[in-house]
Protein backbone atom coordinates (compact mmCIF):
# COMPACT_ATOMS: atom_id res chain seq x y z
CA UNK A 1 0.00 0.00 0.00
CA UNK A 2 1.23 3.23 -0.90
CA UNK A 3 2.70 5.06 2.10
CA UNK A 4 0.28 8.00 3.79
CA UNK A 5 2.74 10.83 1.80
CA UNK A 6 2.24 9.69 -1.09
CA UNK A 7 -1.44 8.98 -0.95
CA UNK A 8 -1.90 12.63 -0.10
CA UNK A 9 0.51 14.04 -3.10
CA UNK A 10 -1.41 12.07 -5.54
CA UNK A 11 -4.98 13.33 -3.83
CA UNK A 12 -3.08 16.96 -4.17
CA UNK A 13 -1.90 16.31 -8.12
CA UNK A 14 -5.27 15.23 -8.95
CA UNK A 15 -6.91 18.21 -7.57
CA UNK A 16 -4.68 20.28 -9.48
CA UNK A 17 -2.16 21.78 -6.72
CA UNK A 18 1.27 19.71 -8.43
CA UNK A 19 3.22 22.25 -5.77
CA UNK A 20 1.60 20.91 -2.77
CA UNK A 21 1.83 17.57 -4.30
CA UNK A 22 5.91 18.01 -4.89
CA UNK A 23 5.93 18.93 -1.29
CA UNK A 24 3.86 15.83 0.59
CA UNK A 25 6.13 13.65 -2.33
CA UNK A 26 9.21 15.30 -1.15
CA UNK A 27 8.46 15.08 2.95
CA UNK A 28 7.95 11.46 2.12
CA UNK A 29 11.53 10.84 0.44
CA UNK A 30 12.95 12.72 3.32
CA UNK A 31 11.49 9.97 5.68
CA UNK A 32 11.82 6.92 3.22
CA UNK A 33 14.55 7.83 0.39
CA UNK A 34 13.36 4.33 -1.68
CA UNK A 35 9.87 5.23 -1.36
CA UNK A 36 9.13 4.59 -5.12
CA UNK A 37 5.37 5.59 -4.58
CA UNK A 38 6.58 9.04 -3.67
CA UNK A 39 9.08 9.14 -6.29
CA UNK A 40 6.80 8.43 -9.46
CA UNK A 41 4.63 10.85 -7.44
CA UNK A 42 7.01 13.19 -7.77
CA UNK A 43 8.00 12.23 -11.62
CA UNK A 44 4.34 12.59 -12.46
CA UNK A 45 3.81 15.70 -11.16
CA UNK A 46 6.60 17.18 -12.75
CA UNK A 47 5.96 15.87 -16.33
CA UNK A 48 2.54 17.40 -15.55
CA UNK A 49 4.17 20.88 -15.09
CA UNK A 50 6.56 20.54 -18.11
CA UNK A 51 9.51 20.40 -15.83
CA UNK A 52 12.12 18.07 -17.52
CA UNK A 53 14.83 18.55 -15.64
CA UNK A 54 12.97 17.60 -12.46
CA UNK A 55 11.37 14.74 -13.75
CA UNK A 56 14.72 13.44 -15.56
CA UNK A 57 15.61 13.63 -11.79
CA UNK A 58 13.20 11.93 -10.26
CA UNK A 59 12.68 9.16 -12.35
CA UNK A 60 16.59 8.33 -12.42
CA UNK A 61 16.54 8.40 -8.55
CA UNK A 62 13.26 5.72 -8.95
CA UNK A 63 15.12 3.51 -11.51
CA UNK A 64 18.09 3.38 -9.09
CA UNK A 65 15.44 1.81 -6.71
CA UNK A 66 13.96 -0.35 -8.83
CA UNK A 67 15.48 -0.80 -12.45
CA UNK A 68 12.61 -2.59 -13.94
CA UNK A 69 9.92 -0.34 -13.16
CA UNK A 70 8.92 0.09 -17.18
CA UNK A 71 6.63 3.36 -16.46
CA UNK A 72 9.61 4.64 -15.56
CA UNK A 73 12.11 3.67 -18.12
CA UNK A 74 9.15 5.02 -20.39
CA UNK A 75 9.11 8.16 -18.87
CA UNK A 76 12.98 8.55 -19.11
CA UNK A 77 12.85 7.39 -22.80
CA UNK A 78 10.46 10.13 -23.45
CA UNK A 79 12.36 12.64 -21.69
CA UNK A 80 15.59 11.92 -23.22
CA UNK A 81 14.03 11.78 -26.93
CA UNK A 82 12.46 15.46 -26.42
CA UNK A 83 16.19 16.34 -25.08
CA UNK A 84 17.27 14.33 -29.03
CA UNK A 85 18.69 11.47 -27.85
CA UNK A 86 17.92 9.26 -31.37
CA UNK A 87 18.24 6.24 -28.64
CA UNK A 88 15.38 6.82 -26.49
CA UNK A 89 12.77 6.55 -29.13
CA UNK A 90 13.87 3.32 -30.21
CA UNK A 91 13.75 2.10 -26.61
CA UNK A 92 10.28 3.67 -26.47
CA UNK A 93 8.61 1.89 -29.38
CA UNK A 94 10.15 -1.25 -27.81
CA UNK A 95 8.23 -0.71 -24.39
CA UNK A 96 5.60 0.07 -25.82
CA UNK A 97 5.41 -2.78 -28.12
CA UNK A 98 5.98 -5.45 -25.31
CA UNK A 99 3.10 -7.66 -24.38
CA UNK A 100 3.36 -6.76 -21.15
CA UNK A 101 3.26 -2.28 -21.83
CA UNK A 102 1.57 -0.54 -19.36
CA UNK A 103 -0.58 2.98 -20.07
CA UNK A 104 2.00 5.46 -19.90
CA UNK A 105 4.27 3.03 -22.33
CA UNK A 106 1.81 3.15 -25.12
CA UNK A 107 0.64 6.98 -24.39
CA UNK A 108 4.18 8.39 -23.82
CA UNK A 109 5.00 6.49 -27.35
CA UNK A 110 2.16 8.37 -28.78
CA UNK A 111 3.02 12.05 -27.37
CA UNK A 112 6.38 11.92 -28.90
CA UNK A 113 5.35 10.79 -31.97
CA UNK A 114 2.52 13.49 -31.92
CA UNK A 115 5.10 16.02 -31.22
CA UNK A 116 6.92 15.15 -34.32
CA UNK A 117 4.09 15.04 -36.47
CA UNK A 118 3.86 11.21 -37.21
CA UNK A 119 0.51 10.97 -36.49
CA UNK A 120 -0.58 7.77 -37.94
CA UNK A 121 1.61 6.60 -35.22
CA UNK A 122 0.47 8.80 -32.97
CA UNK A 123 -2.90 7.58 -33.13
CA UNK A 124 -2.28 3.74 -33.32
CA UNK A 125 -0.50 4.47 -29.85
CA UNK A 126 -2.78 6.43 -28.35
CA UNK A 127 -5.45 3.68 -29.32
CA UNK A 128 -3.46 1.04 -27.90
CA UNK A 129 -2.90 3.27 -24.85
CA UNK A 130 -7.17 2.86 -24.31
CA UNK A 131 -7.23 -0.58 -24.48
CA UNK A 132 -4.93 -0.68 -21.45
CA UNK A 133 -7.13 2.58 -19.36
CA UNK A 134 -10.07 2.14 -21.33
CA UNK A 135 -11.43 5.05 -19.00
CA UNK A 136 -8.78 7.65 -19.19
CA UNK A 137 -9.46 10.83 -20.29
CA UNK A 138 -6.18 11.56 -21.90
CA UNK A 139 -5.72 9.31 -24.79
CA UNK A 140 -9.30 10.59 -26.42
CA UNK A 141 -8.38 14.02 -25.96
CA UNK A 142 -5.26 13.05 -27.78
CA UNK A 143 -7.20 11.38 -30.62
CA UNK A 144 -9.01 14.27 -30.45
CA UNK A 145 -6.55 16.68 -31.40
CA UNK A 146 -5.17 14.74 -34.18
CA UNK A 147 -8.36 14.47 -35.15
CA UNK A 148 -8.20 18.50 -35.58
CA UNK A 149 -4.92 18.39 -37.18
CA UNK A 150 -6.24 16.01 -39.88
CA UNK A 151 -9.36 18.81 -40.36
CA UNK A 152 -11.93 15.77 -39.67
CA UNK A 153 -14.09 17.95 -37.17
CA UNK A 154 -16.71 14.85 -37.16
CA UNK A 155 -14.02 12.62 -35.46
CA UNK A 156 -12.69 15.10 -33.26
CA UNK A 157 -16.26 15.68 -32.21
CA UNK A 158 -16.29 12.08 -30.85
CA UNK A 159 -13.19 11.86 -29.29
CA UNK A 160 -13.61 15.46 -27.22
CA UNK A 161 -17.50 14.01 -26.46
CA UNK A 162 -16.21 11.13 -24.77
CA UNK A 163 -13.05 12.95 -23.34
CA UNK A 164 -15.56 15.59 -22.07
CA UNK A 165 -17.58 12.38 -20.61
CA UNK A 166 -14.89 10.66 -18.76
CA UNK A 167 -13.50 14.14 -17.32
CA UNK A 168 -17.08 16.23 -17.01
CA UNK A 169 -15.76 18.36 -14.28
CA UNK A 170 -12.85 19.47 -16.41
CA UNK A 171 -13.28 22.50 -18.61
CA UNK A 172 -10.48 21.83 -21.63
CA UNK A 173 -12.74 18.90 -23.31
CA UNK A 174 -15.58 20.62 -23.01
CA UNK A 175 -14.28 23.66 -24.82
CA UNK A 176 -12.31 21.19 -27.50
CA UNK A 177 -15.73 19.66 -27.76
CA UNK A 178 -17.31 22.85 -28.65
CA UNK A 179 -14.71 23.98 -31.08
CA UNK A 180 -15.49 20.70 -32.98
CA UNK A 181 -19.03 21.40 -32.81
CA UNK A 182 -18.49 24.89 -34.59
CA UNK A 183 -16.42 23.67 -37.09
CA UNK A 184 -19.46 20.97 -38.18
CA UNK A 185 -21.15 24.00 -38.42
CA UNK A 186 -23.50 22.86 -34.87
CA UNK A 187 -23.52 26.29 -33.45
CA UNK A 188 -26.44 25.12 -30.99
CA UNK A 189 -24.44 22.10 -29.30
CA UNK A 190 -21.08 24.25 -29.62
CA UNK A 191 -23.17 27.16 -27.34
CA UNK A 192 -23.87 24.62 -24.94
CA UNK A 193 -20.59 22.61 -24.72
CA UNK A 194 -19.04 26.11 -24.16
CA UNK A 195 -21.84 26.75 -21.47
CA UNK A 196 -20.73 23.44 -19.90
CA UNK A 197 -16.99 24.08 -20.16
CA UNK A 198 -17.25 28.21 -18.24
CA UNK A 199 -18.99 25.94 -15.09
CA UNK A 200 -15.14 24.68 -14.46
CA UNK A 201 -12.89 27.30 -16.26
CA UNK A 202 -10.33 28.98 -14.38
CA UNK A 203 -7.37 31.82 -15.14
CA UNK A 204 -6.83 31.67 -19.01
CA UNK A 205 -9.17 28.82 -19.72
CA UNK A 206 -12.27 30.57 -18.79
CA UNK A 207 -10.70 34.11 -21.12
CA UNK A 208 -10.32 31.56 -24.13
CA UNK A 209 -14.20 29.75 -23.10
CA UNK A 210 -15.49 33.39 -23.00
CA UNK A 211 -14.19 34.47 -25.76
CA UNK A 212 -15.62 31.71 -27.40
CA UNK A 213 -18.79 32.21 -26.64
CA UNK A 214 -18.68 35.81 -27.41
CA UNK A 215 -18.12 34.77 -31.05
CA UNK A 216 -21.00 31.66 -30.95
CA UNK A 217 -23.31 33.66 -29.52
CA UNK A 218 -22.98 36.89 -32.50
CA UNK A 219 -22.79 33.86 -34.76
CA UNK A 220 -26.33 33.15 -33.32
CA UNK A 221 -27.76 36.33 -33.17
CA UNK A 222 -28.01 35.91 -29.37
CA UNK A 223 -26.77 39.87 -29.31
CA UNK A 224 -28.00 40.22 -25.48
CA UNK A 225 -26.19 37.16 -24.47
CA UNK A 226 -23.17 37.97 -26.31
CA UNK A 227 -23.00 41.93 -24.37
CA UNK A 228 -23.27 39.93 -21.30
CA UNK A 229 -20.24 37.90 -22.19
CA UNK A 230 -17.75 41.15 -23.46
CA UNK A 231 -18.90 42.61 -20.26
CA UNK A 232 -17.58 39.51 -18.19
CA UNK A 233 -14.19 39.54 -20.23
CA UNK A 234 -13.99 43.06 -19.83
CA UNK A 235 -14.45 42.87 -15.90
CA UNK A 236 -11.41 40.37 -15.98
CA UNK A 237 -8.73 42.58 -18.05
CA UNK A 238 -9.92 45.80 -18.29
CA UNK A 239 -6.84 47.15 -20.00
CA UNK A 240 -7.72 45.03 -23.20
CA UNK A 241 -8.58 47.47 -25.55
CA UNK A 242 -9.75 44.94 -27.71
CA UNK A 243 -12.76 43.81 -25.63
CA UNK A 244 -13.74 47.46 -26.11
CA UNK A 245 -13.75 47.45 -30.03
CA UNK A 246 -15.65 43.48 -29.58
CA UNK A 247 -18.15 45.45 -27.07
CA UNK A 248 -18.94 47.70 -29.86
CA UNK A 249 -19.60 45.16 -32.21
CA UNK A 250 -22.28 43.48 -29.97
CA UNK A 251 -23.91 46.66 -29.06
CA UNK A 252 -24.21 47.54 -33.71
CA UNK A 253 -24.90 44.56 -33.93
CA UNK A 254 -27.89 44.61 -31.36
CA UNK A 255 -28.80 48.27 -33.15
CA UNK A 256 -27.63 50.30 -30.33
CA UNK A 257 -25.22 52.66 -32.63
CA UNK A 258 -24.71 55.69 -30.82
CA UNK A 259 -23.26 53.16 -27.85
CA UNK A 260 -21.51 51.46 -30.28
CA UNK A 261 -19.79 54.40 -31.85
CA UNK A 262 -19.10 55.73 -28.59
CA UNK A 263 -17.31 52.48 -27.74
CA UNK A 264 -15.30 52.79 -30.93
CA UNK A 265 -14.11 56.15 -30.23
CA UNK A 266 -12.90 54.92 -27.14
CA UNK A 267 -11.03 51.92 -28.04
CA UNK A 268 -9.40 54.15 -31.06
CA UNK A 269 -8.41 56.59 -28.67
CA UNK A 270 -6.32 53.91 -26.50
CA UNK A 271 -5.01 52.05 -30.01
CA UNK A 272 -4.97 55.40 -32.39
CA UNK A 273 -2.81 52.55 -35.06
CA UNK A 274 -5.39 49.73 -35.05
CA UNK A 275 -6.90 49.89 -38.75
CA UNK A 276 -9.90 47.20 -37.57
CA UNK A 277 -11.06 49.65 -34.69
CA UNK A 278 -11.45 52.62 -37.63
CA UNK A 279 -13.25 50.80 -40.32
CA UNK A 280 -15.77 49.62 -37.16
CA UNK A 281 -15.94 53.42 -36.21
CA UNK A 282 -16.32 53.98 -39.79
CA UNK A 283 -19.19 51.48 -40.05
CA UNK A 284 -21.17 53.34 -37.22
CA UNK A 285 -21.12 56.82 -38.78
CA UNK A 286 -22.47 55.36 -41.88
CA UNK A 287 -25.31 53.58 -40.47
CA UNK A 288 -26.31 56.42 -38.47
CA UNK A 289 -25.71 58.30 -41.83
CA UNK A 290 -22.78 60.27 -41.06
CA UNK A 291 -21.28 60.16 -44.29
CA UNK A 292 -18.88 62.38 -44.72
CA UNK A 293 -16.94 60.92 -41.34
CA UNK A 294 -17.85 57.68 -42.49
CA UNK A 295 -16.07 58.45 -45.96
CA UNK A 296 -12.96 60.18 -43.81
CA UNK A 297 -12.48 57.40 -41.67
CA UNK A 298 -12.67 54.26 -44.52
CA UNK A 299 -10.10 57.01 -46.48
CA UNK A 300 -7.43 56.75 -43.53
CA UNK A 301 -8.69 52.96 -42.54
CA UNK A 302 -7.89 51.71 -46.49
CA UNK A 303 -4.66 53.91 -46.46
CA UNK A 304 -3.56 52.23 -43.47
CA UNK A 305 -4.59 48.65 -45.06
CA UNK A 306 -4.14 49.23 -48.65
CA UNK A 307 -4.90 45.16 -49.25
CA UNK A 308 -7.90 44.28 -46.76
CA UNK A 309 -10.83 43.45 -48.05
CA UNK A 310 -13.20 45.34 -45.54
CA UNK A 311 -12.22 48.75 -45.58
CA UNK A 312 -11.58 48.43 -49.28
CA UNK A 313 -15.80 47.29 -50.12
CA UNK A 314 -16.94 49.24 -47.81
CA UNK A 315 -15.23 52.80 -49.30
CA UNK A 316 -15.88 51.73 -52.66
CA UNK A 317 -19.60 51.52 -52.20
CA UNK A 318 -19.17 55.34 -50.89
CA UNK A 319 -17.32 56.25 -53.99
CA UNK A 320 -19.27 54.20 -56.55
CA UNK A 321 -22.59 56.34 -54.94
CA UNK A 322 -20.34 59.29 -56.28
CA UNK A 323 -20.19 57.86 -59.44
CA UNK A 324 -16.55 57.67 -58.65
CA UNK A 325 -16.03 54.04 -60.67
CA UNK A 326 -12.39 54.67 -61.82
CA UNK A 327 -11.04 55.23 -58.27
CA UNK A 328 -13.38 52.30 -57.29
CA UNK A 329 -11.64 49.84 -59.70
CA UNK A 330 -8.21 51.03 -58.90
CA UNK A 331 -8.61 50.36 -55.26
CA UNK A 332 -10.25 46.58 -56.05
CA UNK A 333 -8.02 45.58 -58.29
CA UNK A 334 -4.80 46.20 -55.31
CA UNK A 335 -7.32 44.22 -52.86
CA UNK A 336 -7.94 41.19 -55.26
CA UNK A 337 -4.23 41.07 -56.53
CA UNK A 338 -3.53 40.33 -52.75
CA UNK A 339 -6.73 38.22 -52.33
CA UNK A 340 -7.73 36.22 -55.40
CA UNK A 341 -10.24 34.25 -53.97
CA UNK A 342 -12.15 37.14 -52.26
CA UNK A 343 -16.19 36.86 -53.49
CA UNK A 344 -17.39 40.54 -52.85
CA UNK A 345 -14.31 42.05 -54.18
CA UNK A 346 -15.17 40.48 -57.26
CA UNK A 347 -19.11 41.33 -56.92
CA UNK A 348 -17.85 45.14 -56.34
CA UNK A 349 -15.02 45.20 -59.18
CA UNK A 350 -17.67 43.82 -61.44
CA UNK A 351 -20.28 46.55 -60.60
CA UNK A 352 -17.29 49.04 -61.00
CA UNK A 353 -16.61 47.52 -64.06
CA UNK A 354 -19.67 47.49 -65.53
CA UNK A 355 -20.18 50.93 -66.76
CA UNK A 356 -16.46 50.20 -69.04
CA UNK A 357 -15.97 46.59 -69.89
CA UNK A 358 -19.38 44.52 -69.98
CA UNK A 359 -17.67 41.39 -70.59
CA UNK A 360 -14.85 41.87 -68.15
CA UNK A 361 -18.10 42.76 -65.25
CA UNK A 362 -19.26 39.41 -66.51
CA UNK A 363 -15.78 37.70 -65.59
CA UNK A 364 -15.43 38.87 -62.26
CA UNK A 365 -19.57 38.76 -61.48
CA UNK A 366 -19.47 34.80 -62.31
CA UNK A 367 -15.99 34.55 -60.11
CA UNK A 368 -18.27 36.16 -57.26
CA UNK A 369 -20.95 33.68 -57.86
CA UNK A 370 -18.97 30.70 -57.42
CA UNK A 371 -16.70 32.37 -55.03
CA UNK A 372 -19.41 33.11 -52.62
CA UNK A 373 -19.47 31.97 -49.50
CA UNK A 374 -23.17 33.65 -48.32
CA UNK A 375 -26.15 33.55 -50.37
CA UNK A 376 -26.38 36.97 -50.58
CA UNK A 377 -22.81 37.76 -52.18
CA UNK A 378 -24.07 34.85 -54.68
CA UNK A 379 -28.13 36.19 -55.28
CA UNK A 380 -26.19 39.92 -56.05
CA UNK A 381 -23.72 38.01 -58.28
CA UNK A 382 -26.58 36.14 -60.03
CA UNK A 383 -28.72 39.24 -60.71
CA UNK A 384 -25.87 41.13 -61.74
CA UNK A 385 -25.51 38.63 -64.10
CA UNK A 386 -29.14 38.97 -65.56
CA UNK A 387 -28.38 42.34 -66.22
CA UNK A 388 -25.47 41.96 -68.22
CA UNK A 389 -26.79 39.18 -70.09
CA UNK A 390 -24.18 36.65 -68.68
Amino acid sequence: MASRYAQEGGQLLQQGQPAEAVKSFQKGLSIDPKDVDCLMGLVRTHLSTGAAKEAEGAVTRLLQVQPDNTEAQAHLAMLKAQAGDPVALVTLKALAAAPTAGYFERFNLGTLLAERGDLDGAKAAFEAAQVVAPHSVYPHFELGRIAVQRKDPVAAATHFQQAASLAPQEALPHLMLSRAHAANGALGAAIAAATRALEHAQGRTRVAVLQDLFRLYLQAGSQDAAKRTILELRQLDPEQVRYVHLHGLACMLAGELPEAKGLFEEALRRAPHEWDIRHSLAQAHEALGEREQARKLLEETVAAAPNEPGPTNDLVRLLMGDQDHARARVLLERVLAANPQDALTHLNLARATQPFDRAEATRHAKQAQSLGGGSDVKDQAAQLLTELGG
